[in-house]
C-alpha cells in the first residue's frame, strides 16, 4: 500500500509537467500547421491582394489577435503600407503614407531592426518624449517585428490589440518573429510569381497581335490571290467560244467570287448615246428593263460622274483619279421603295469613253460593300470593259481574229506571268519567315541555338520534372579563359574563328538529344537531359575541359585556352530558367576562382556568397555617391627619426553599419566592378585639398603625400589624361604629391605602363613603387623605371628578424639606390629591434605603427589615431 501510495504521488506531481508539455505540444502543433498553410499559400496565390486576403486567417490561426498590418520599402525606399487588417485605422495608415512614417512605432522598429513591444502607457511616455507622434485610436497594447531579407530589413509586421483583457508576450514576440522569417520569403515567391505571370500575360498579348497582323496579312494575300484569278478568269472568258449570254453569266459569276454580286447588271450606250440597253440583268426584285433613252436614274448617275461611286445611307462615296474618295449627300430624286440598301457601279471605259456601267445592289446589307471595294470595281470593270469590247469584236470582226486572239494571248501571258510572279512572292515569304525563325532562336556566328531557344527547352525541362519526378536533367554553364585577350589581340575576326572552332568541339561533346547554345561572348551552355546519375554530368564536363585545353590553329597563331564550368542539377525548387541559370553561372565563378580549367557543382553557399558580393557593391556604389570615404594619414619619417618626410594617404570607409573598413575589406570590388577609378578621383582632390591647407605652415609647408593608384592609370591613355588633368586642375604643387603603383601595374602592357610612367614624371609628381619585396620584385624595376621612392613591403620588413640575407639585401638596395636615383622607405616598422636593424641596413625613411599609427588629420599639426585600431 505504502508503495502504491507512493507511486501516486509521483504521478500527481507529474501531472502539471506533462500537462505544461501538452500544452507546449498544441501550440507547436499549432503553429506548424499555420507556417504549412503560409508555405502553400507562397506556392499556389498567383497577386499579392490575394495572399494578404488568405494571410489573415493564418496571422489569426497562430496569434491572439487578427488586428495586423504589413508595412514594406517602396521603390523609393520609403516605407509603405502593403497590407492592413485593421479597419479602425485606416485613415491614419493613409496619413502615414503620406508622411513617410517617420514618427511612429513602426519606424522605430525599422530604424532599430529590433522587435518592440509597447503598451499604452508607454506609448503615451514615448510620445510625451516626442519620439513618435499619436495618431487615431488608443491601443491597449502593440507589438512589431522587422521584416528582414538577409541581412536587410525591408519592412515591418504589426500587431495591435484594443482588448482591455487582450496583451502580447514574449511567446507573442517569438512567434512573430518566427513568422516574419518565412513571411519576407513568401512575399518574394508570390512576387516574383506574380512578375512572371504579368510578363506571360503581355508576351501572349504580343503574341496576339503578330498573330492577328500576320493573318490579315494572309487575308489580304488570298483576296490579291483571289482577284487575280477572277481578273485572269474574266480575260479567258472573252477568248472563249460561248455565246454572248453564256458569256454575260460567266462576268456574274467571276465577279461574284470577290464581291457579294447576287443582283448585277450590265448596262451599255448606244454609239451615238442615245440610247440606254442591258444587255444582262440579274435582279431579285425587279425585272430585265427594256432599252431606253437615258433618264434619271442610279445607271445615269454613274455615267454623269464618271467614276466609281458607292451609294448608301444617303450618302456617295466616288473614287477620284488620284485615288481619294470624296463624300456627298445623295440629292438625286429617286424613288426610295426602289433605292437599294447598298449600290455599287462604275463606267465601263474603252480608250476614255464611257460605254456603259458595271452594277451591283443589295437591298438588305448597308455595309455590303466598303470604301476600298470601290477601287476593285473600277479594276475589275476595266477588265470587263476590255472583255466586253473585245466579245463585241468577235462579232462584228471576223476578219480581225487572229489578231484579236494574239492580243488576248498576249494579255492572258501578262496575267499569267503577274500570277507566277505572286506565287514566287508568297513562296519567297515564305522562306524569309523560315529564316527569319531559324534568326531569331540561333546564335548568327556559330549557328548554335541563342539564349531565346535555350530558354523554351529549359522550360520544358523544368516542366517536364514536375509531371515526372524521376527525370534528371542537368545545365552546364561555361565560359571561356583568355578570349578577351585572344580578341584583343588579334582582332575580333580572329575571335569569331576560335568561337566557332569552341562550338565544334562543343558540339563533339554532348549527345544528340542534349541541347548546346551560345549565350554570347564566350559563354556558352548546355542542357544535358535524361540523365542516370551525377557521373553522366562529371563525364561531359571532363570531356569539355579536355576538348577545350587542345590547342587552336587560328590565322598562324597556336592559342591556349580553358574552360570554367558551373553544373547546376535540377531539383523541384526551381521554377522557371533565369533560377538554374543563375546558379549554374555561379557555380561557373566559383570554378573560375579556383583556378579555372575545371568544373564545379552548384551549392547553397555560392548564392550566399553571390548575394554578399551584390550586396557589397550596391553598398559601395551609395558610399561612392554619399562620399561615406575618409582618409587617414601615417607619417613617413627618416630612421632617426628627427624629420617628416611627408605622409601616405590611406582610404577608410565609415560604413553606416560596420563601422570603419580597411580597403582589404572593399578594394577588390571597387578592382572588379571599376569604381576605384572614382575612388581615387575623390582621393586625388581630397590630397591636394591637404596639400593646398598646408601651404601656410611651417611644419609641413614641403612635406609630401602618397597615394596609392591601380595600374589602369597608366595602361589606358583617357584615364592618364584625366589623372593629368585632375591633379593640374586642384594644385600648383604636383611634385609634392607622390603617386604609388604596385608590381600588379606592369604585370600586362609593360610598355604602356613604362610610358605612362614617365609621362607622369615630366609632369612632375613624384613616383614610388610600392609593396617592393612580396612579388616577384625584378631589379628591373630599379634601374629601367623613374621611381623615386622604393617602398619595402611590410612582410619583407617583418622577416629581417631571422633573414640576415635580407639584411643584406636592404644594404645592396640602398647602395644602388645612390646609383640609379631612388630612396627606401620601410613599411610596417612596428618595433624598436626592426627599427635599428633597418638604420644599420641603410635604409633612410620608414612608417608603421612604431613611428605612428594613421590617423585624420583635424589640423595642421594633429592627427587623431584610427579608433578602433586598425591595421594599416
Amino acid at each position: 500500500m505504502e508503495v502504491r501510495a507512493k507511486k501516486d504521488t509521483q504521478a500527481t506531481k507529474q501531472l502539471p509537467k506533462l500537462k505544461s508539455l501538452l500544452k507546449k505540444y498544441r501550440q507547436v502543433k499549432t503553429m506548424q500547421s499555420g507556417l504549412l498553410q503560409l508555405s502553400e499559400l507562397a506556392s499556389t496565390v498567383t497577386n499579392m491582394s490575394s495572399f494578404y486576403h488568405a494571410l489573415e486567417s493564418v496571422i489569426k490561426s497562430l496569434l491572439i489577435t487578427d488586428s495586423f498590418y504589413i508595412v514594406l520599402l517602396n521603390d523609393s525606399r520609403q516605407l509603405s503600407l502593403a497590407h492592413s487588417q485593421n479597419t479602425k485605422e485606416e485613415r491614419i495608415f493613409e496619413h502615414l503614407d503620406n508622411h513617410n512614417w517617420r514618427q511612429s512605432l513602426t519606424n522605430m522598429v525599422f530604424n532599430q531592426e529590433e522587435p518592440l513591444h509597447c503598451n499604452s502607457a508607454e506609448r503615451m511616455a514615448l510620445a510625451r518624449a516626442e519620439k513618435i507622434v499619436l495618431y487615431g485610436s488608443a491601443c491597449v497594447d502593440w507589438l512589431g517585428v522587422p521584416l528582414r531579407r538577409g541581412r536587410q530589413v525591408i519592412g515591418v509586421i504589426a500587431l495591435t490589440s484594443y482588448d482591455e483583457k487582450l496583451y502580447f508576450d514574449d511567446r507573442d514576440c517569438q512567434l512573430l518573429e518566427f513568422i516574419a522569417e518565412h513571411l519576407v520569403t513568401a512575399i518574394d515567391r508570390v512576387r516574383s510569381r506574380e512578375l512572371l505571370e504579368q510578363n506571360i500575360r503581355q508576351r501572349t498579348q504580343k503574341l496576339t497581335e503578330t498573330n492577328k497582323k500576320l493573318q490579315q496579312e494572309i487575308a489580304e494575300r488570298q483576296k490579291a490571290v483571289k482577284t487575280h484569278k477572277a481578273l485572269l478568269a474574266i480575260s479567258e472568258l472573252s477568248a472563249a467560244n460561248q455565246d454572248i449570254d453564256s458569256f454575260y453569266a460567266s462576268l456574274h459569276k467571276e465577279v461574284a467570287s470577290l464581291l457579294p454580286a447576287k443582283n448585277l447588271y450590265i448596262a451599255l450606250l448606244s454609239e451615238q448615246q442615245q440610247l440606254l440597253s442591258f444587255p444582262y440583268y440579274q435582279d431579285e426584285k425587279l425585272s430585265p428593263p427594256e432599252p431606253r433613252k437615258p433618264a434619271n436614274g442610279l445607271t445615269e448617275l454613274a455615267i454623269e460622274i464618271g467614276l466609281p461611286i458607292l451609294i448608301r445611307e444617303g450618302q456617295i462615296y466616288r473614287l477620284s483619279h488620284d485615288g481619294e474618295i470624296a463624300v456627298s449627300p445623295f440629292s438625286r430624286p429617286y424613288p426610295c421603295e426602289r433605292l437599294p440598301k447598298a449600290w455599287l457601279g462604275c463606267p465601263l471605259m474603252e480608250q476614255d469613253n464611257i460605254i456603259g456601267v458595271l452594277a451591283i445592289q443589295h437591298y438588305q446589307d448597308s455595309y455590303a460593300y466598303q470604301e476600298n471595294d470601290i477601287e476593285l470595281i473600277r479594276f475589275v470593270s476595266q477588265h470587263i470593259a476590255s472583255a466586253i469590247m473585245r466579245k463585241k469584236a468577235q462579232e462584228d470582226v471576223e476578219h480581225s481574229k487572229e489578231e484579236l486572239e494574239r492580243i488576248i494571248n498576249q494579255r492572258t501571258q501578262e496575267l499569267q506571268a503577274t500570277n507566277l510572279n505572286l506565287r514566287m512572292q508568297i513562296e519567297e515569304r515564305k522562306k524569309a519567315e523560315q529564316q527569319l525563325f531559324f534568326e531569331a532562336h540561333h546564335d548568327a556566328l556559330t549557328k548554335l541555338p541563342n539564349r531565346a531557344m535555350f530558354s523554351d527547352r529549359l522550360s520544358y525541362a523544368i516542366k517536364h520534372v514536375k509531371r515526372h519526378p524521376n527525370h534528371r536533367f542537368a545545365v552546364l554553364f561555361i565560359d571561356l579563359d583568355r578570349f578577351k585577350m585572344i580578341n584583343d589581340t588579334l582582332g575580333h575576326h580572329a575571335g569569331d574563328e576560335f568561337l566557332i572552332e569552341i562550338a565544334a568541339r562543343l558540339s563533339d561533346c554532348v549527345r544528340d538529344n542534349d541541347i548546346l547554345a551560345r549565350l554570347g561572348g564566350d559563354e556558352f551552355v548546355i542542357l544535358l537531359d535524361s540523365l542516370h546519375c551525377q557521373d553522366d554530368v562529371e563525364e561531359v564536363a571532363s570531356r569539355i575541359i579536355s576538348a577545350i585545353e587542345q590547342p587552336f590553329e587560328i590565322n598562324g597563331h597556336v592559342l591556349y585556352s580553358n574552360a570554367s564550368i558551373g553544373i547546376a542539377l535540377c531539383s523541384n525548387h526551381y521554377n522557371d530558367t533565369n533560377e538554374i541559370l543563375r546558379d549554374a553561372d555561379a557555380a561557373m565563378y566559383q570554378a573560375k576562382s579556383l583556378g579555372r580549367g575545371r568544373y564545379v557543382f552548384f551549392d547553397e553557399s555560392m548564392r550566399e556568397q553571390l548575394i554578399a558580393s551584390m550586396t557589397l557593391e550596391q553598398e559601395l556604389r551609395i558610399a561612392i555617391k554619399e562620399k561615406q570615404f575618409e582618409l587617414h594619414y601615417q607619417k613617413i619619417s627618416d630612421l632617426e627619426l628627427t624629420r617628416t618626410l611627408g605622409f601616405e594617404a590611406l582610404l577608410r570607409w565609415q560604413h553606416p553599419t560596420k563601422g570603419l573598413l580597411t580597403p582589404s575589406e572593399f578594394l577588390f570590388m571597387a578592382e572588379e566592378t571599376g569604381m576605384i577609378l572614382e575612388i581615387e578621383i575623390w582621393v586625388i582632390e581630397q590630397v591636394c585639398l591637404q596639400l593646398k591647407s598646408w601651404q601656410s605652415s611651417h611644419e609641413y609647408q614641403h612635406a609630401f603625400i602618397g597615394v596609392n593608384l591601380s595600374g589602369r592609370h597608366l595602361t589606358q591613355a583617357n584615364q592618364l589624361n584625366a589623372l593629368i588633368q585632375l591633379i593640374k586642375g586642384n594644385t600648383v604643387e604636383p611634385e609634392r604629391l607622390i603617386l604609388e603603383f604596385n608590381e600588379s601595374a606592369f604585370s600586362q602592357h609593360t610598355e604602356l605602363a613604362l610610358k605612362g610612367l614617365k609621362r607622369l614624371k615630366a609632369f612632375g609628381v613624384k613616383l614610388a613603387l610600392d609593396d617592393y619585396g612580396a612579388g616577384l620584385s625584378s631589379f628591373n624595376f630599379l634601374y629601367n623605371y623613374p621611381f623615386e621612392f622604393i617602398k619595402l613591403d611590410r612582410s619583407f620588413v617583418r622577416s629581417l628578424k631571422n633573414n640576415s640575407n635580407n639584411i643584406s639585401l636592404v644594404k645592396a638596395l640602398h647602395q644602388l639606390g645612390d646609383q640609379f636615383g631612388y630612396r627606401l622607405v620601410a613599411e610596417g616598422i612596428e618595433s624598436q629591434e626592426m627599427l635599428d636593424r633597418l638604420q644599420q641596413a641603410g635604409c633612410e625613411f620608414g612608417q608603421g605603427y612604431h613611428i605612428n599609427r594613421p590617423g585624420r588629420i583635424v589640423d595642421e599639426s594633429e592627427l587623431i589615431d584610427d579608433l578602433p585600431k586598425v591595421s594599416a
